[in-house]
């Protein structure tokens, strides 16, 4: 018997944590995407807001308690395995601040703050579509409010083919 393939898109809230020392990312263990630096997130529950699901995401995975500081922009990511599509997703991404840099370590995977300005040294190490959700939606002014995106899997390496 195969796998159930999912029926809808997956919505999920995803956190870009600002402090004092930069931006969060959190190392993934769990598929997709494993070994890669990325926003944490999750997904939203039934009967929740927006700003209540990416804070409890935030709470849950890193021990921080965040101030929402609103909506960067909305992704509709599809990922593929070879040419299979794996997952769909809803991708809102929101703009966080906290004010404590000390957080608790995560099952997710590792956590680390990363410097603004020492994001680029870092991108080979970051989930390709995360990237490029910083760089758009969260770094970036003017920004477009909404976004394509494909990701590809081919062996062990993911791939944008698509981000418009």
């Amino acid at each position: 018997m195969s796998p159930k393939v999912p029926e809808k898109a997956l919505p999920v809230a995803v956190a870009a944590v600002q402090s004092v020392r930069g931006i969060l990312l959190i190392k993934r263990e769990k598929p997709p995407f494993v070994g890669l630096w990325g926003l944490p997130g999750g997904k939203i529950h039934y009967g929740e807001h927006l700003d209540e699901a990416v804070k409890r995401e935030v709470l849950e995975e890193t021990g921080l308690s965040t101030a929402f500081r609103g909506l960067c922009g909305v992704v509709t990511e599809k990922l593929y395995h070879g040419d299979r599509l794996k997952m769909h997703y809803l991708l809102l991404v929101c703009d966080l601040f906290s004010r404590s840099v000390r957080f608790r370590r995560s099952v997710e995977g590792a956590l680390r703050w990363v410097p603004l300005e020492y994001l680029e040294e870092h991108w080979d190490e970051v989930i390709p579509s995360d990237r490029l959700m910083l760089e758009k939606l969260v770094l970036r002014e003017p920004r477009k409010f909404y976004y394509r995106c494909c990701v590809r899997k081919r062996g062990k390496d993911y791939h944008v083919e698509t981000f418009v």
